[in-house]
């Protein structure tokens, strides 16, 4: 694999740093995503990296009016004399206000008609945003939109790559749509939790999120006598299936090969959710017997989120177990089965995990379908 390029966050702290040649003034830029699956956005990159008012923050776009109306109009807003009027009442408003800043300049980041989500210039002195400065930050907010750009876009063709084989699989598949989209915002939450602890940033935990559904790729190569079969498997099979973790870290080299997505940013962070998410915190797992901090972080994380899912969701053969049952369950297998720390990340407070339950909820179809 070549050489991994720098990190966006990097490339925007050099950008920034750029920024401040010529416009001391600028003291934040930052870039917020739109989470299509929630309706959320939430912060992605930001500069200065150590000290951000609204690092790791989201909040619904129908709740944040003013940015609404920006994405709505697809032009920039600037304010260039923040004060609670101009905001509003929200939480990321008085964090902007404690931290100082006095203008701000929102663009939104378009790709064709998908909405992607939004850039923040801040500026420390009131009035600094002129016609003039705009004209010229607009250059540097052309650069940040096409780093998101072309950094999605090569998400997008590794994920629709892989998503364009679930399809042509589709009537094998064990998964439901409600399971994968839960289980990757349950790994979203503990990557978040964990991610200033590990020195990982945003655009980390996106990644995580993003390539979650992707953990089971590998079983499209198991055959259906195995996959689809109603009875306990016999040892011979269950050592067949097992392979399916190995299976799916070779198809995702494969692909990342082929469509020259070496470079991707994280995307060793996907080969370890495949291969690895099936190990044991006490090294009882499989492929490769992995025990501890050996196993890839992320893999500790997808396996969390896998099992916690599958234990809350009816199936044919089980009713779905409470959200009390399960996180008793995981606490039991937390140093044994699962990273503790993670545990804990996960299931405390419980009502975020109740949220994502009742956002994604499964379709009666599928649950009953599902084996």
């Amino acid at each position: 694999m070549q050489e991994a390029i720098a990190t966006l966050n990097e490339s925007l702290a050099r950008l920034h740093a750029e920024m401040r040649e010529y416009f001391p003034f600028v003291a934040r830029v930052a870039v917020a995503l739109y989470d299509e699956g929630t309706g959320d956005i939430k912060t992605f990159l930001h500069s200065p990296l150590e000290a951000s008012p609204l690092r790791d923050y989201r909040i619904a776009l129908a709740e944040a009016r003013w940015l609404d109306e920006v994405r709505r109009s697809r032009r920039p807003r600037v304010i260039d004399d923040i004060s609670p009027a101009t905001l509003g009442g929200q939480e990321h408003s008085r964090r902007i206000l404690e931290a100082g800043f006095r203008a701000s300049y929102t663009a939104p980041i378009f790709d064709q008609d998908r909405f992607l989500g939004f850039i923040f210039i801040d500026s420390a002195v009131e009035g600094s945003l002129t016609p003039r400065v705009v004209r010229q930050l607009e250059l540097f907010v052309r650069i940040v939109s096409l780093m998101i750009l072309n950094a999605l876009r090569n998400v997008d063709v590794l994920v629709g790559g892989l998503s364009l084989l679930r399809e042509i699989t589709a009537f094998r598949d064990v998964e439901t749509s409600g399971h994968l989209a839960r289980m990757s915002y349950y790994a979203e939450r503990i990557a978040r939790r964990v991610a200033l602890r590990i020195g990982r940033d945003e655009t980390w935990v996106e990644h995580v999120r993003l390539f979650a559904p992707l953990h089971d790729i590998g079983k499209i190569a198991i055959p259906d006598a195995i996959l689809l079969k109603p009875a306990k498997l016999t040892g011979g099979e269950f050592e067949i299936m097992k392979g399916h973790a190995a299976r799916g870290e070779q198809i995702l080299l494969t692909l990342i090969r082929d469509l020259s997505l070496a470079e991707l940013q994280h995307v060793g962070s996907l080969c370890h959710i495949a291969r690895h998410h099936h190990e044991r915190w006490d090294g009882g797992g499989y492929p490769d017997g992995l025990r501890g901090a050996a196993i890839s972080v992320e893999a500790r994380i997808i396996h969390i989120a896998d099992v916690f899912d599958a234990l809350t969701t009816r199936r044919c053969y089980k009713p779905a177990w409470s959200m009390e049952d399960a996180s008793a369950f995981l606490r039991q297998g937390a140093g044994s089965e699962f990273d503790p720390e993670l545990v804990e990340l996960f299931l405390e407070p419980p009502r975020g995990i109740a949220s994502i339950m009742e956002k994604f909820t499964e379709e009666p179809a599928e649950a009953l379908e599902a084996t």
